[in-house]
């Protein structure tokens, strides 16, 4: 398989490209590294969490009341998590390997990164219904003027919550898969392809 097909190169070429022994020959190539590509999505993505973690502080302390305190807290605290597990993993990339660890270190940020995407679905899974229900307690108070127990004291308020939990938890849930494969698809990819080449140079 072509190293420049893998990565995108600006010319085709049908020589087979030198053995590359470390991930720095790639910029000398005018190839891109895949390791500081999942670096730099990793670190957009604990920006976004660091954002949408100060979003909610002002929330809980404006609006007193324990239903949205309870469910935008725990997202929150998800968000927290989220972005500290996501920094623990920015910290172990090394995008400048030696050659001794490229296939190793390679082979060992793509399953790091997959596991921690799966981690971030599954939970996040059993989290969308809490915040959905938070941002749902929100709404109703900021829309109605009322107090969350005021707002759900009709029926119709509860079946809405309930038809609302329902709808968007699987939309959420999906649209956070698309996300992550948006953002580290291609790069997740681009590494699996290396590792290919590199193990057929090896043997």
């Amino acid at each position: 398989m072509d190293l420049k097909e893998i990565w995108k190169a600006t010319e085709a070429s049908s020589e087979k490209l030198p053995e590359i022994n470390s991930i720095d020959q790639l910029n000398s190539k005018g190839l891109k590294n895949p390791l500081k590509k999942a670096k730099r999505m990793l670190g957009k993505n604990i920006i976004y969490s660091v954002v949408i973690g100060l979003l909610y502080i002002p929330i809980l302390f404006i609006y007193q009341y324990w239903q949205i305190q309870l469910f935008l807290g725990i997202t929150l605290i998800f968000t927290a998590w989220a972005g500290y597990s996501g920094f623990k993993l920015y910290q172990t990339i090394e995008p400048n390997v030696t050659a001794n660890n490229l296939l190793s270190e390679l082979k060992r940020v793509v399953y790091t990164l997959e596991e921690w995407i799966k981690i971030q679905c599954k939970v996040a899974l059993f989290i969308y219904p809490v915040s959905v229900a938070g941002g749902y307690f929100l709404g109703g108070v900021i829309g109605s003027g009322k107090t969350v127990d005021e707002f759900m004291n009709r029926p119709f308020v509860v079946y809405a919550l309930i038809i609302t939990i329902i709808i968007l938890t699987p939309i959420s849930y999906y649209l956070s898969k698309w996300m992550f494969k948006y953002l580290f698809g291609n790069t997740i990819k681009q590494m699996k392809k290396l590792i290919d080449e590199l193990t057929e140079t090896n043997n």
